[in-house]
C-alpha cells in the first residue's frame, strides 16, 4: 500500500503542476491570498473542533503512509502464531514462549502472551486485549475523521477566499485592465481548496480507514492464535482456525457498508 501512496501522490502533484504550467498561472493560484485563507482558515477551524493531540496524531499517521508497513501481513501473522504454537507444544505450554516475538506487530503478540500467562484465563485475556484492539481501531478512525473534516473545510475556505476576492473585482470594475487579474486571484482560493480536499484530505482519510481495518484484522488473528495456544490446541488446528478466521473477517469487511465498518467494534 505504501507503493500506491507514493505513486498516487506523485501523479496528483504532476497533474496539478502540469495544469498550472499549461495556463501559466502558478504564481496566481499559489499566491499568499489563497494559501493564507485556505490553509490558515482550515487549520484554525480544525484546531477549534479537534484537540491538538489528535491533530498531531493524525498528521503523524499521514506521514507513516509513506513508510513501509509496521505490521505484518495476515499470512505472516498466522505463520508466526503457528511457530509459537509449535514451540509451546514442544516446550510444555504457553510458558515456554514468554520471551518470544517481543517486537512482532508492535509488541502486540508478546503482550497477548504475557496477558494469557498472567491471567490464566482465556476470557480475561480476550477482554484485556480486545480493549486494546478497540482503542487502536478507534484511534485510526478518529484520525481518518480528522482528515475528512479538513477535506470539508478546505473547499469552504476556498469559497470564502473567492467571495473576498470578488469584492476586489467589484472594486476594480471601473478599470477593465485590473478586472482580469483580480478575478484570477479570487478564483485561486477555490482552486486550492478543492484540489487540497480531493487530492490530499479525502484520499488520506480513506487510506487511514482502510489501514485501521487491516491492522484490526492482524491483531485479531494474533489474539485468536494466543488464545488457541493457551487452550493447548495443536499447531495444525491453530493454522486451520486462523486461516478460516482471516478469510471470514475479510468477507465481512468487504460486505459491510463504509459507515458500519468505521464504527463496528472488534468482535
Amino acid at each position: 500500500m505504501t507503493f500506491s501512496v507514493w505513486i498516487g501522490s506523485l501523479l496528483g502533484a504532476a497533474v496539478i503542476a502540469w495544469a498550472l504550467e499549461h495556463i501559466g498561472a502558478v504564481g496566481t493560484f499559489l499566491g499568499g491570498h489563497a494559501l493564507i485563507i485556505v490553509y490558515g482558515g482550515s487549520l484554525a477551524a480544525t484546531m477549534i473542533s479537534t484537540p491538538g493531540t489528535m491533530i498531531w496524531r493524525a498528521f503523524a499517521r499521514f506521514l507513516r503512509l509513506f513508510l513501509p508497513d509496521r505490521l505484518p501481513a495476515p499470512e505472516q501473522a498466522i505463520a508466526e502464531a503457528v511457530r509459537l504454537a509449535r514451540l509451546a507444544q514442544n516446550g510444555g505450554g504457553i510458558l515456554a514462549i514468554q520471551g518470544e516475538s517481543q517486537n512482532f506487530a508492535d509488541g502486540f503478540l508478546h503482550r497477548a502472551v504475557i496477558a494469557a500467562v498472567s491471567s490464566g484465563e482465556t476470557a480475561e485475556t480476550r477482554r484485556m486485549m480486545e480493549a486494546e484492539i478497540k482503542r487502536r481501531r478507534s484511534d485510526g478512525m478518529e484520525d481518518s475523521n480528522t482528515f475528512r473534516t479538513i477535506g470539508i473545510l478546505t473547499p469552504m475556505f476556498g469559497l470564502l477566499g473567492t467571495l473576498i476576492g470578488m469584492v476586489k473585482v467589484l472594486q476594480t470594475m471601473s478599470d477593465p485592465t485590473r478586472v482580469g487579474p483580480a478575478m484570477a486571484l479570487a478564483l485561486s482560493s477555490a482552486f486550492l481548496g478543492i484540489s487540497t480536499a480531493n487530492l490530499i484530505c479525502v484520499p488520506v482519510a480513506g487510506h487511514i480507514r482502510i489501514k485501521a481495518i487491516g491492522e484490526t484484522l492482524i491483531y485479531e488473528i494474533l489474539l485468536e492464535g494466543v488464545l488457541d495456544i493457551a487452550s493447548g490446541k495443536s499447531p495444525y488446528v491453530i493454522e486451520t482456525h486462523l486461516s478460516a478466521y482471516a478469510a471470514r473477517r475479510r468477507v465481512e469487511a468487504e460486505e459491510a457498508p463504509a459507515g458500519a465498518a468505521a464504527t463496528a467494534p472488534a468482535p
